[in-house]
């Protein structure tokens, strides 16, 4: 296996993962998440910014799982401590290839691409009935710092 930084010739090979990431976000929340079909310009767009890369994990000359990670900065209050971070957007590995330690070497790469920028810490949001990536992120030392929540009107 293979992890790395996504090239635009990975592109294709990106947009079967990423339409099941948002089919599975969208069977956990579907009043926030669209089960969309990805065309390639999601990718595209973020493999081309400076601040934002897809790491891609190759197996067999397949593309089996992927990060979406993005350098951000706190915002400029007074009353916030300045940070620059990273955002991890998107995390998945393709439902076959679960449990084979792709996740975690994902995460280890993402780890070393935020050192590499000097950047403070990682962050991530996951959904509440995202049971098994919640654990996994557990496991991975992350914790909890806030909640998101919402009113309906």
């Amino acid at each position: 296996m293979e992890i790395r930084i996504a090239e635009t010739s990975d592109i294709e090979a990106l947009c079967p993962l990423l339409t099941e990431f948002f089919a599975y976000n969208a069977e956990l929340q579907p009043m926030y998440c669209t089960a969309a079909i990805e065309t390639g310009e999601y990718p595209k767009s973020i493999i081309e910014s400076e601040d934002s890369d897809f790491l891609v994990a190759i197996t067999n000359g397949t593309a089996v799982g992927f990060i979406h990670i993005n350098q951000m900065k706190t915002p400029p209050y007074d009353a916030i401590t300045p940070h620059n971070y990273a955002e991890i957007m998107a995390l998945m590995v393709t439902a076959s290839c679960r449990e084979q330690g792709i996740g975690t070497e994902l995460i280890e790469l993402a780890k070393k691409w935020s050192k590499d920028r000097n950047l403070d810490y990682i962050e991530l949001m996951s959904l509440v009935n995202a049971k098994e990536a919640n654990i996994f992120y557990d496991n991975k030392d992350f914790i909890t710092t806030s909640n998101i929540r919402r009113y309906h009107l």
